[in-house]
């Protein structure tokens, strides 16, 4: 028995953590918090009070709350008390965008568009209230405006950049649709990377056209198709669309990144 014991503690490469009362504290708060007990800007219970929720003495509610404020997860306010913050990546993401940016890169991000995108078009079916539908139509009105005010000079770059923020607008409607608060921070985090995504598929798309000696699209046919499917809960349509939406070329026969 003493063998075996021996030969199983020979192997075993890590010593079993301690979990103090005040790892245990700050444990039980944060999964309260990521439960939705307590949302951002809410006042969470004091230390008195705590200690009397845990049956553990004020000192270690306190260490546990100092974590809490150190992990930017509470704000303590001296005389008024503890509230939840709202925690955001997208200052961290913003300096992580730079290393995704460049011609190399476009395929990553257009694969990250499809996934939260078409994703966020199957949501938008099931959870959109009539009030965003509405604003889908106005954003969608507003990218066809852009759109008719590039085509009357389109190597004005003010007015790409018009169009381009009416793209993503459009887009971003629709991830706020899905009522998914992630997908939503996350398409927020990368959006200088999804403008600069739409920027150069829409002019090597005009470019390539005027090369070609084809007439430029005065309006985006997949727009209206998307904007059409969500007001009519048409799944079969979603479905076809998110299998399109990115697959984007200029010219039959011709690689958007070529």
């Amino acid at each position: 028995m003493e063998t075996e014991l021996a030969g199983r503690s020979g192997r075993r490469k890590a010593k079993i953590a301690r979990v103090t009362v005040v790892d245990q504290v700050c444990a039980s708060i944060k999964q309260d918090i990521a439960d939705g007990l307590w949302k951002p800007g809410d006042k969470i219970p004091s230390e008195s009070e705590f200690a009397e929720i845990f049956g553990v003495n004020r000192l270690s509610v306190r260490m546990a709350l100092q974590k809490l404020n150190t992990l930017g997860i509470i704000e303590t306010r001296v005389g008024e008390g503890s509230y939840v913050k709202s925690f955001s990546l997208k200052p961290i993401m913003r300096e992580v965008a730079v290393f995704y940016e460049g011609e190399d890169k476009y395929a990553d991000v257009q694969q990250l568009r499809y996934l939260l995108e078409s994703e966020c078009m199957r949501l938008a079916l099931q959870k959109s209230t009539e009030e965003e539908r509405e604003r889908l139509g106005a954003a969608l009105q507003y990218y066809n405006d852009m759109t008719v005010e590039f085509y009357k000079d389109i190597d004005d770059e003010e007015r790409l950049d018009h169009v381009v923020d009416a793209d993503f607008l459009f887009h971003y409607q629709i991830i706020q649709m899905s009522h998914n608060s992630l997908f939503r921070d996350i398409y927020q985090m990368v959006q200088v990377l999804i403008r600069e995504h739409i920027k150069q598929l829409l002019s090597r798309r005009v470019r390539a056209r005027a090369e070609a000696g084809l007439p430029q699209m005065l309006v985006n046919e997949t727009h209206e198709e998307i904007y059409r499917a969500i007001m009519d809960s048409n799944a079969d349509v979603i479905q076809r669309l998110c299998e399109e939406m990115l697959a984007i070329v200029p010219v039959p026969g011709m690689d958007i990144f070529e």
